[in-house]
Parts: C-alpha cells; structure tokens; sequence
C-alpha cells in the first residue's frame, strides 16, 4: 500500500472517530445534567434538605411553568435559571419530576384569555404587563405574562410565584433577588404537597383573641398550609403536645397562673409559640371614631413567662421617622375637608435582618403601635433579632395621649436617638419553666392528673418567636371587597411583606425538614465597576480585541513554520 494512501485512510478513520465520538457525547449529554459549581456562594448547589426530599419522592411531581414566549431578556433569564434548576432536581428525583413549559395566553380568543388571567391570579399566580420590542421594525408593545409556575402532586396543586419584586430595587437586582427564592419556593411547595399529614398550628382562644374578619387572612394562610383547630385557653384542660406550634394573636385580657402554667408544660413537652401581642391599648380604629385616645398598658400580665424565657416586651410605644404614611385632615377647601397623608411615626415599616432564614430576601414589615422588646439573661436560650426599626427611632411611655393633630407638626428629628429597636425575636434552645420550685406535691399531682404526663422543669430543645405587634398579623376590612390581604393598606392598596413573614415564622416553627434553611442562600451580583470601564476602556479593547488576533496569527505563522519544515525533510 502506498504511503500517501496509507496516510489518507489514517486521517479518514480518525475523523470518523472524533464524529462518532462527538455524537455520542451530544446524545448522551441530553440524558445526563450534571454541572460543576465553582461559586463561592454556591449558586448551582442544592440544599442538603432540599436533595434528601427529593431523593424520598414517593409519587410524581408534575411541574407546570408559565415562561414560555418572546419575552424580555430578564424574563428570558429568568426562564433559564428555572429549566436549570429543575433540571438539577431531576439529578436527585429522576422520573419522579416532570416539567414543561407553557404560555397560558397563546391562541386563545381574547375572552377566553380573560378567564384563564381570573383562573391564574384566582390560584394566586400574579400577572405582569412588561413592554417589549421584538425588533427595530416594531413598536414597543405590553404584553401580559404570568412568571409563575403550578406544582401538581397527587392530584393536588400549589402556586409558585417566580417573581418577587420588592420597592426600592432596581430590574437587576429584583431578578437576582428572584432567583436566589427559587429553591426555596419550589421545594415548599413540593414539601406541603408531599406531606402525608399537614402540621397541626392551633390558635388560641380564652384572652379576647379576635376572631373576626379583621383575622381572615391569618386563620386563610393557617387553613391551606397546615391542620387548623382553635383551642379556648380557659376551658381546655391542657394543651395537647401534638399541636406542632400554637398561635397567639392579640390577646385582650390577662393571663391567670393556671393559663400560664398550661402554656409552660406545652413549651416544656418541645412546643412551639408564635406570641403576637401588644402590651399597649392603642388601635386606629379609635382615631376613626375621635381625633385623640389614651393608650395605656392593658394588664395583660404575661411578663414573668416571657422573662424566664428570656424576653421583655415594655409598656410603651415604639415611633420611627422611616414609617407609613395616612391620610390626615389638615384643613377646609370651602365646603370640603382637604386630605393629605402625612407621616405617622406610630406605623414604623421594620427591617428584616438578613441573617435569618426567616427573614433572609425579605421586603419591609409594616407595624402599628408596637412596641420595644429587651432580651434578658437566659442560659440556654439563642435570641436573634428578626425586626426591628430604623437608626431613628424613640419609645414613648404609656399612658400617653395619642392625637392626629400633633402628626401636622414637622416630628423633630433631634428626639429620634435610638437604634434599631427589636420589635421581633427568635428565641431557640432549652426553656426552663416559670413555675420550677413553685409547686407543692398537691400540685405537682394536679398536673399529672390534668396534664396526663409529670411535671417538667426544663424543655427539650424547641423554638419560639416574640412579637410585640398585635396588629402586624391583622388584615384591613374593605367595604367593596370584604377582607384584604394583611400588611395592604386600604386606601393605595400598597402591600407589605406581613403576610410572607407570618408565613416564615410558622414554617420555620413546624419545618422538620430544613428546607426553610434555602431561604439563606445569597446570589452575589457581579457587576462591572462603570468608572474603571469609562478609565481603562482603551486598554480593556486591546486585551479583548487586538491580543486575542495578536494569538491567532502567531500561532498561524508557527504553524505554517512547522508545516513547511516537515515537507521540506
């Protein structure tokens, strides 16, 4: 055989070798996803919880995402981090998670696309009109889109809102505050529809608890996530330990001794509380009525529980200058009052910390008439702050009086001196019991006897959140529209982050599973220095345009240098 057909047969196997080779790596990269997370945040990693619920799939998650379309770039952006994401779920679940990709609105009539936006928005999947511009021929056009997704388990579905906008951030930053939610919000939402049996939350009655309209909203969010039951303090004779967390909305009345004891033996049994209750009587219901009130402390005589486990909620009022606003008279226009919305220091919008699931990617908390908390010396008990106000705020003693007219006075910021007032906490370890060294033998036997286990001085490691806002959890009662969304306001029906952060503390109460721990993930934005590129842009195009050629040529003069000096031989 001759060398140049020898030689060209080589060159024939091998290029069929590298294409088959080829091939097969494309064939196989479209059955197995696996990528490297080289992050320092670790953007592309799940959760260790959030992998072991997948992997205990024992049914189908099926997966229905509303992205699909000539969208923006942000949404574009936005659609791809999802398929990623699922994708890495299917990594750990396999067959058991199935996905695609839909647009709700295309090619259906105008009145049917109609009821499918009520159909979506009733399910709690939020629409958005975006402008777009597909290219330079056309106009700029809305378009509606719903960034959201449906999660169906079983027969059962849940909403997953993709988007989560919050005031203040810029397009940017909104979509990498969206996107580090996407884990968490989806493995919620895959872990309430795969739970067997829901948690149980009971909320209490007995201490002039409402239970009106004005609390629809709370009991709503408690009936869709978890088993709901009411339990009056008073009348039952103990407070079962099945319950996985008990709630306390602002109580009226004062605690007895066998009330607090009731509630000590359920901490002591591993119990979880959300207390939510303000020390003060002050309601802006009462400024609807008259233009003035007496805000006094309400007696609810609770303060030697919430010491021993290692908070004090004071008898005053907090006031912020970074607060809401509400419509005030401030004067006549011949026959017509003239309205204007004023500051109102009573209503602090509370920061969120970071540093806590809980509240971690969270927006403002709208608050009214709250007031201070002090964490006090308790060992074994962790307290992290959850809320608080502002680097300009005060606390007001009680009783005080409480009038719209003093808010038309410019407030004087030289009185605004403290910083960063709680006014939630989160409070984790062991508890030891109020009532330790209190009860004699007679007693002690009652409680055996009510209480259907022995009497416990110390709790096994449990949980707890302190709110010092009986309103925070509240919703506002339209007139048109029955009860609103708690943290709304009703008149600009602007909406705070009240009803996610009511919904964070249960879950971070009840979440056996960690996967609330998702919610801490941060996605680092790393953006160009604009005052660097605007002073190096010079050298920055040479090292992105003339070096990269400088490259090529060379190699393609070493090349031919090489190529003509093999021949030559």
């Amino acid at each position: 055989m001759k060398k140049g057909a020898y030689i060209k047969r080589k060159h024939l196997r091998n290029f069929f070798l590298f294409f088959m080779t080829l091939i097969a790596v494309n064939i196989s990269a479209s059955y197995i996803h696996t990528r490297i997370d080289l992050t320092s945040e670790k953007r592309f990693t799940l959760s260790a919880p959030a992998k072991k619920l997948l992997e205990n799939l024992d049914g189908t998650v099926r997966i229905k995402v509303f992205l699909k379309g000539k969208f923006p770039s942000g949404f574009r952006h936005l659609s791809e981090s999802v398929k990623e994401l699922l994708e890495e779920f299917r990594r750990y679940a396999g067959h058991r998670i199935t996905y695609e990709f839909v647009n709700p609105l295309a090619g259906l009539p105008d009145s049917t696309q109609m009821k499918v936006r009520d159909s979506l928005t009733a399910m709690g999947i939020m629409p958005y009109n975006v402008k777009a511009q597909q290219n330079m021929s056309e106009g700029v056009s809305v378009q509606l889109i719903f960034p959201g997704a449906l999660v169906d388990y079983d027969g059962h579905e849940m909403p997953v809102n993709l988007l989560q906008p919050q005031p203040g951030l810029d397009p940017l930053q909104t979509l990498n505050h969206s996107e580090a939610l996407l884990e968490y919000d989806f493995m919620h939402a895959i872990g309430q529809l795969s739970m067997r049996e829901p948690p149980s939350v009971a909320y209490m009655l007995g201490n002039g608890e409402p239970l009106t309209p004005k609390v629809y909203d709370a009991l709503n969010v408690i009936q869709q996530n978890y088993q709901l039951d009411t339990i009056n303090l008073v009348t039952r004779p103990y407070i079962s330990s099945q319950y996985n967390a008990i709630v306390f909305l602002a109580p009226e009345m004062p605690f007895t001794e066998d009330e607090k004891l009731k509630i000590d033996q359920y901490v002591m049994q591993g119990g979880k509380i959300l207390w939510c209750f303000s020390p003060v009587q002050a309601s802006m219901d009462s400024l609807q009525k008259q233009s003035s009130f007496l805000a006094f402390d309400k007696g609810l005589d609770i303060d030697d529980l919430l010491f021993n486990y290692g908070v004090r909620i004071n008898a005053d009022l907090v006031q912020d200058l970074q607060c809401f606003s509400i419509p005030i008279t401030v004067g006549n226009m011949g026959n017509r009052p003239q309205i204007e919305r004023l500051p109102w220091p009573f209503d602090p919008l509370l920061m969120p910390q970071q540093d806590n699931p809980v509240t971690k990617n969270m927006d403002v908390v709208l608050s009214q008439f709250p007031s201070s908390i002090d964490t006090t010396a308790a060992r074994g008990i962790r307290k992290t702050v959850l809320l608080a106000t502002s680097q300009y705020s005060r606390t007001i003693g009680t009783p005080f009086k409480v009038t719209l007219e003093s808010e038309k006075v410019q407030p004087d910021p030289r009185l605004f001196t403290k910083q960063h007032i709680p006014i939630a906490v989160l409070l984790q370890g062991t508890f030891p019991s109020v009532f330790k060294n209190r009860l004699n033998d007679q007693m002690l036997a009652q409680v055996q006897i009510n209480f259907h286990h022995p009497y416990k001085s110390q709790s096994s490691d449990t949980r707890m959140i302190v709110v010092s806002d009986g309103n925070m959890f509240m919703n506002a009662v339209s007139p048109q529209d029955g009860p609103l969304e708690m943290g709304m306001d009703p008149y600009t029906r602007q909406l705070f982050a009240n009803r996610e952060f009511f919904e964070n503390c249960l879950t971070y109460l009840t979440d056996t599973t960690g996967i609330i721990q998702a919610r801490n993930k941060d996605f680092k934005l790393r953006l160009l220095d604009k005052a660097k590129i605007g002073q190096q842009k010079t050298t920055w195009q040479v090292l992105a345009f003339l070096i990269p050629i400088a490259f090529v040529l060379l190699f393609a003069v070493i090349f031919q240098f090489v190529r003509q000096r093999k021949f030559a031989e």
